[in-house]
C-alpha cells in the first residue's frame, strides 16, 4: 500500500496590511474573512493539517474564540511564504513531519475546496522537477487582461510556468479581436493566489534572496522562477474559482459582503 500523502494547510495572516488595515478581522455577513477562508479549507481532504499562522493577539484570540487552529510567527515576515515555512519548521519541532505544504492565501473567502485538493493532486503526481504548484484561469476580457491587479501567467510545455506579470504577457502581436476569444482560445490565463510545495522546496524557497524580477513586479512566486524552481500551473475552469474575490481594498469587502448576503452564506 502507497503512502497516504501528508500535506500542512497554512493560512497566513497578518493585521499589518498597508492596503486595508485589520482585514482578516473585517465581518462578511456574520463572519470574519478568516474565518471564512478557514471554514473553506477545512473542507478539503486532501489537507490534513489545518492551521492559521500569525503574529498578531487580536488575530490569536480570533482563532481560539472560533475554533481554529494557530500558529504564533515572528513579526519580520515580508511575504506569506516565509511565514508559512516558519509554520511548517514550528510544527516539525513538535514532531509533526509533511510531504507537501499548501499556502491558503487569507484574502480568499469563498476558496473552493476541491479547487485545493485539484492542485495538491496535481504536484502530487508531478515529476520532481516541479518544486511548487499554483492555478490558473483562463481570461476571456481584454479588461481583466490589461488591468495590473490581475496577474497574468506565461505557460510553457505540461502546465511549466515560464513568468507571472502584472503586465498581459504574452503580448498579442495581432489581437484577434474579443469575438474570438473563449475559455479554450483564452487571450491569457490569470493566477490565482494558492501554493502548494514540496517540503524541501519550500525550505530552500525560504533561505533565498529576493529576486530582480521579485522586487520589479512586487510578486513573491518569482524568487522561485529567478532560482531555477520549476512552478507547475493547474489550469481550472472560471466556473471552479467563481466567486473571484480576493478582499484587497473595501469595495472588494463590499463585494463579499453581497455575496455572502445574496447566497445565505
Amino acid at each position: 500500500m502507497s503512502k497516504e500523502i501528508t500535506c500542512l494547510g497554512v493560512i497566513p495572516v497578518r493585521l499589518e496590511s498597508s492596503r486595508f488595515p485589520n482585514k482578516p478581522l473585517k465581518d462578511i455577513h456574520g463572519k470574519t474573512l478568516v474565518e471564512r477562508v478557514w471554514l473553506q479549507a477545512s473542507k478539503s481532504s486532501r489537507v490534513t493539517t489545518l492551521v492559521v499562522a500569525t503574529n498578531n493577539e487580536e488575530i490569536a484570540a480570533e482563532c481560539s474564540k472560533k475554533g481554529m487552529r494557530y500558529v504564533m510567527t515572528s513579526p519580520s515576515h515580508e511575504t506569506g511564504t516565509d511565514r508559512v515555512a516558519e509554520t511548517c519548521s514550528i510544527l516539525e519541532r513538535e514532531g509533526h513531519s509533511f510531504d507537501l505544504v499548501a499556502n491558503i492565501q487569507g484574502d480568499m473567502p469563498f476558496v473552493n475546496p476541491t479547487v485545493i485538493d485539484s492542485v495538491i493532486t496535481s504536484l502530487a503526481q508531478s515529476d520532481s522537477g516541479f518544486g511548487m504548484a499554483t492555478i490558473g484561469t483562463p481570461i476571456v476580457s481584454r479588461e481583466e487582461f490589461e488591468r495590473p491587479a490581475s496577474v497574468k501567467i506565461a505557460l510553457g510545455e505540461s502546465g511549466r510556468a515560464l513568468y507571472f506579470s502584472r503586465s498581459p504577457v504574452p503580448h498579442w502581436r495581432n489581437f484577434p479581436g474579443e469575438s474570438l476569444v473563449s475559455a479554450e482560445n483564452p487571450l491569457g490565463y490569470k493566477h490565482m493566489g494558492l501554493y502548494i510545495f514540496r517540503r524541501d522546496t519550500l525550505a530552500r524557497i525560504a533561505t533565498l534572496p529576493k529576486a530582480f524580477t521579485e522586487q520589479r513586479e512586487a510578486l513573491e512566486q518569482l524568487r522561485a522562477l529567478a532560482h531555477g524552481i520549476g512552478i507547475k500551473v493547474h489550469i481550472v475552469s472560471r466556473e471552479s474559482v467563481e466567486p473571484c474575490i480576493e478582499v484587497d481594498t473595501p469595495e472588494d469587502l463590499e463585494q463579499a459582503i453581497r455575496y455572502a448576503a445574496l447566497k445565505n452564506l
